[in-house]
């Protein structure tokens, strides 16, 4: 059963607490189709928490469609539209066209104009990586998400104390502790309250979250290797 709920996991149905690394979503202006989903075409705005990803049952069909995605530039699709008929749509890529390695854990791939690398997991998920990033696993350190500021709409509204609370008493008011115990585990998060408040469509969060990306072993193994010999990319560069 799958789950189409604003805010709230594809495949698990519980609430998504946006994390990089950990709790994601695709946004709605990208089109990815959604082979797996007798309901919906796209894969689009659609949230997601990765660690549900991985253990979904058809988790082959999404990693495709993500990489379908991500490895093309802008690529003609055929849909079959409301009407019943069949339509062309130009569906715009990522642009990651080179794929530099194939890993136990999954497959990197660079993109031809920018100092910019993507991290496909064979069990679905995807990282994007910058030159910041690489460089730290260059030198056989990890990754920390971006925190920035977020705004999320609460499923349910809090007491006000909510300015009061610590991630761990977030994440068990929200019933979704067991769905981020790996970040909490592993990824050392940072969390801080910005602000909230109720408007037209319920109660609104502000905060920053950010935790250690879980990039495996191989993938920075391979980074430490790569990133002494690369050069970067200059603007016009073939």
């Amino acid at each position: 059963m799958l789950f189409h709920k604003d805010d709230h996991c594809h495949f698990c149905g519980r609430y998504v607490l946006a994390v990089e690394g950990w709790a994601a979503s695709v946004q709605p202006y990208h089109q990815v189709l959604a082979t797996w989903d007798d309901e919906r075409t796209f894969f689009s705005g659609a949230h997601y928490h990765l660690q549900c990803l991985r253990t979904y049952d058809r988790r082959a069909e999404v990693r495709k469609a993500f990489a379908d995605w991500i490895t093309t530039n802008d690529t003609l699709l055929t849909v079959r539209g409301a009407d019943g008929q069949d339509h062309e749509l130009n569906r715009i890529g990522l642009g990651f066209t080179e794929q530099i390695a194939e890993l136990p854990s999954g497959e990197i791939y660079e993109n031809p104009w920018f100092d910019r690398w993507v991290f496909i997991e064979y069990a679905g998920p995807f990282h994007i990586l910058d030159a910041r990033d690489t460089e730290a696993l260059g030198r056989g350190g990890r990754v920390r998400g971006d925190a920035g500021g977020d705004r999320t709409l609460l499923p349910v509204t809090p007491p006000a104390r909510i300015a009061k609370w610590a991630l761990p008493e977030l994440l068990s008011f929200l019933e979704i502790s067991d769905r981020y115990q790996d970040m909490a585990d592993t990824g050392q998060p940072e969390y801080q309250y910005l602000s909230s408040g109720k408007n037209t469509y319920g109660f609104v969060l502000g905060y920053s979250l950010s935790a250690l990306l879980p990039i495996p072993q191989d993938a920075t193994k391979f980074f430490r290797k790569y990133i002494p010999e690369y050069i970067p990319k200059r603007l016009g560069d073939d």
